[in-house]
C-alpha cells in the first residue's frame, strides 16, 4: 500500500480536478460524508449527543463543515467553531460556510477575551469533536488562537475524530508542529500519510481509517508516489523458491566479519540469523585469538581465523585474506561486535572499497566510518547499511532528536548521499534505496528491544542477499520477517526479558508459513483461530501498539 506525502496528495488533489473531470466541491462533499458515517458507526446513535465541529479556514474545515451539515440535516444537535471570519476562508470552504449557514447549523466565531470564555462554555456541553483546523499542508507551528483552541478542546477531555489528520501534526515526519490535538479517531482520506508511520505520530492518530472520496486508483498507485507499507505479500514475492534439488550451494554463502574480545555474541548471532534465514554456508572471519572461542560457540558456520590487534581485535593486516575469503561467497556482513580501533576502522574501509559482493555495514562497522561516508560512493557492490537512530545522528554528525523529528528525510538523505541502501531503524522501521524509493514496515514487538537483535538481523540480510535477492528486497523481507519474529516471540514467551537468540529457531517456521501462504502465523491463546489472520491492512492497524527497535 502506497503511503503519501503532503506533496503526493496535492497533486492527487489537482490532478482529480484536471484528469477526471472530479471537482473540490465534490471530492469535499465525499469527504465530509465519509467522517460522518465513521463518527456515527462509532459513537452513534448521536440523536441525545452534542457534535462540536471545529473547523479552520482551510479546505480542511470545508470538509468539517459539510459533516456538520449532514448532521444537522439528520436532526444532530451540532455547533460549529470558526477559527476564522467568513471571508478568510477558501473559496471551497466559503461555498461550504454559505451551505452550512442555509442549513441553519449553529456557527460560533472564536476569538480571545470575554468570547472564548462563552465559546468554552459551549465546547464543554460537547460529546465530542470533529476536527478540522489543519490538514495535511500544515508546516509551521500552531500559534494564535488556533493553539488556544486546541488547548481549550483537550482540557474536556472529550472524545475527537480528526479530519483527514489530527491539527498540529506534520503529514511527513509525524512530528508535531506545536500544540497537537490528539485524536481517538483519524478519517484520512485517499492514502495514509507517511508521517502517520512514526513513533511521534503514533499517540495522536488513535484508530485509523481510509477511506477513498472518490480518487482512481490510477491516482493512488502513481508511480511518482515512492513510499510504500511493507506488507506479507510483498516479502512472500521476494523470498527465493526452492524445490528438492536444492543444495548449500545454491542457498548461497555467507562471509561475517565480527567480533571481538567480549563481543564473540555478536559474531554468533548474525551468524546463525544468516543460516536461519536459509543461506546455505556461513563463514565467520574472526580475530585469530577468538577463533577457539567461537568454534565452541558456532556449530554449523565455519570460522576463519584472520590477523588482529592486540588485545582481539580485526586488524588491517586481515585486508588481503578477507577479500580472498570472499572471492567465494556471495554476500559480506561486515561489523557487529569488531571494537572501535582505529586500525579497525582502516580494515573497514580497505574492504568497503575493494569487496566485489553485495554487504550489510552494521553496527561498529558504521561507527568506525562516521565523518568518512563518502567512501560509500567508491562501493564496487550495493551497500546495505543499518544505523539505529543513534547511529544515524553519528554518521550525520546530527543528534539523535533531530533524527527522530523527521527519520524519512534522514533514511532518503543518507540512502540518495552516499549511494546505499539504508535501514533506518526504530518503531516503524525505514527502508530506502538511492533511487529515492522508501518501505516502511509495520511489524515488530518491543521483545525486540534487547542487545543483539541487530546482530540476527544484520545476518539475516546478508542470508537474504546470498541467497540474491536484490538488496531492497533483501533489506523489506528481512526487516518485516525480523519484526513477525519479534512478535511471535513476545506471543510465546511475552514482550519483556526475551533474548535475541530466542528469534533464531523461530525463522524456518516463519519462512515455511510466509511461503505457504498458511494463516494464522502463529497461534494466540487469547484469540480464536481466525483472529490471528494477518493481511496488510491488518498489519497497519496493529502495528500501531507495537515497537520494532534493534540494537
Amino acid at each position: 500500500m502506497k503511503l503519501a506525502t503532503a506533496l503526493d496528495m496535492k497533486r492527487i488533489d489537482e490532478r482529480a480536478v484536471s484528469d477526471h473531470r472530479m471537482t473540490i466541491e465534490g471530492l469535499m462533499e465525499k469527504a465530509g460524508a465519509a467522517v460522518a458515517k465513521a463518527v456515527e458507526e462509532t459513537y452513534g446513535p448521536l440523536s441525545k449527543k452534542t457534535v462540536g465541529v471545529l473547523c479552520g479556514r482551510g479546505n480542511n474545515g470545508g470538509d468539517a463543515l459539510v459533516t456538520a451539515r449532514l448532521f444537522k440535516k439528520k436532526k444532530i444537535s451540532v455547533v460549529v467553531v470558526l477559527v476564522a471570519d467568513a471571508d478568510e476562508l477558501s473559496p471551497e470552504a466559503q461555498k461550504q460556510y454559505q451551505k452550512a449557514k442555509a442549513a441553519k447549523v449553529p456557527v460560533l466565531l472564536f476569538d480571545s477575551g470575554e468570547k472564548a470564555k462563552a465559546i468554552q462554555t459551549a465546547l464543554e456541553e460537547c460529546d465530542l469533536f470533529i476536527d478540522g483546523l489543519f490538514g495535511t499542508g500544515l508546516s509551521r507551528p500552531v500559534d494564535g488562537l488556533y493553539r488556544d483552541l486546541i488547548l481549550m478542546v483537550r482540557s474536556t477531555k472529550k472524545p475527537v475524530v480528526a479530519v483527514d489528520i489530527p491539527s498540529g501534526l506534520s503529514a511527513d515526519s509525524g512530528s508535531p508542529l506545536g500544540e497537537v490535538l490528539p485524536a481517538q479517531m483519524t478519517v484520512t482520506f485517499g492514502l495514509p500519510k507517511i508521517g502517520f508511520y512514526t513513533s511521534a505520530a503514533s499517540s495522536y492518530l488513535g484508530t485509523l481509517k481510509t477511506v477513498n472520496i472518490g480518487f482512481h486508483e490510477k491516482l493512488l498507485n502513481e508511480p511518482s508516489i515512492r513510499q510504500e507499507l511493507s506488507d506479507l505479500n510483498m516479502v512472500r514475492k521476494a523470498l527465493p523458491v526452492y524445490d528438492e534439488n536444492t543444495h548449500k550451494g545454491t542457498r548461497g554463502r555467507v562471509l561475517i566479519v565480527a567480533g571481538a574480545r567480549g563481543l564473540t555474541g555478536a559474531a554468533t548471532l548474525s551468524a546463525y540469523g544468516a543460516q536461519r534465514i536459509g543461506a546455505g554456508l556461513v563463514t565467520v572471519a574472526c580475530p585469530e585469538s577468538l577463533n577457539a572461542i567461537l568454534e565452541v560457540k558456532l556449530t554449523e558456520p565455519m570460522t576463519a581465523p584472520v590477523p588482529e590487534l592486540e588485545g582481539g581485535f580485526l586488524s588491517s593486516r586481515a585486508t588481503g585474506r578477507i577479500l580472498d575469503l570472499a572471492l567465494n561467497v556471495n554476500s559480506v556482513v561486515l561489523g557487529p561486535g569488531i571494537g572501535r580501533q582505529r586500525d579497525t576502522a582502516q580494515l573497514v574501509k580497505d574492504l568497503v572499497t575493494k569487496l566485489t559482493v553485495p554487504m550489510v555495514v552494521d553496527a561498529d562497522g558504521l561507527y568506525l566510518l562516521g565523518g568518512q561516508m563518502d567512501i560509500f560512493r567508491s562501493a564496487q557492490a550495493p551497500v546495505i547499511i543499518t544505523p539505529h537512530p543513534g547511529e544515524a545522528a553519528w554518521l550525520l554528525k546530527s543528534t539523535i532528536a533531530a533524527v527522530e523529528q523527521n527519520r524519512l528525510k534522514v533514511a532518503k538523505q543518507l540512502a540518495q548521499d552516499y549511494n546505499v541502501h539504508v535501514i533506518l531503524k526504530g518503531r516503524f522501521t525505514i527502508v530506502a534505496s538511492p533511487q529515492g524509493e522508501v518501505r516502511v514496515n509495520p511489524t515488530g514487538s518491543r521483545a525486540l528491544a534487547t542487545g543483539g537483535t541487530g546482530d540476527v538481523l544484520s545476518g539475516m540480510i546478508g542470508g537474504l542477499l546470498a541467497q540474491r535477492l536484490p538488496a531492497f528486497e533483501a533489506a523489506t523481507a528481512a526487516v518485516y520477517l525480523h519484526g513477525l519474529a519479534g512478535e511471535m516471540v513476545g506471543q510465546n514467551l511475552g514482550p519483556d526479558g526475551a533474548l535475541a537468540g530466542d528469534l533464531l529457531p523461530l525463522l524456518p517456521r516463519l519462512l515455511r508459513k510466509v511461503r505457504e501462504n498458511q494463516e494464522p502465523l502463529w497461534p494466540s491463546p487469547s484469540n480464536s483461530k481466525t483472529s490471528g489472520k494477518r493481511s496488510s491492512s491488518s498489519s497497519k492497524s496493529a502495528s500501531r501498539s507495537s515497537t520494532n527497535i534493534s540494537k
